[in-house]
């Protein structure tokens, strides 16, 4: 089992409320780029947990949405 340091540090919250979590962090959780976090809001925290199961839906490109809308039109 990998243990996890429990670290501290200020993240700033950026446009459209981005927040980028620190690489060592992302390390450590085995975090890469399109990795899914459930996202709980409890008092004053945030806790962010990775999802461990496929997610229960799936993200569409830009490309796939301008094609379901365009066969999604009336005639």
């Amino acid at each position: 089992m990998n243990t996890i340091n429990v670290n501290e540090d200020w993240l700033q919250v950026l446009g459209k409320g981005l927040v980028t979590l620190p690489a060592d962090w992302r390390r450590q959780l085995g975090l890469e780029q399109g990795t899914m976090l459930k996202a709980k809001f409890t008092g004053e925290s945030i806790i962010l947990k990775p999802l461990t199961k496929t997610a229960p839906y799936r993200l569409y490109s830009d490309e796939e949405i301008a094609g379901f809308l365009k066969a999604d039109k009336l005639t």
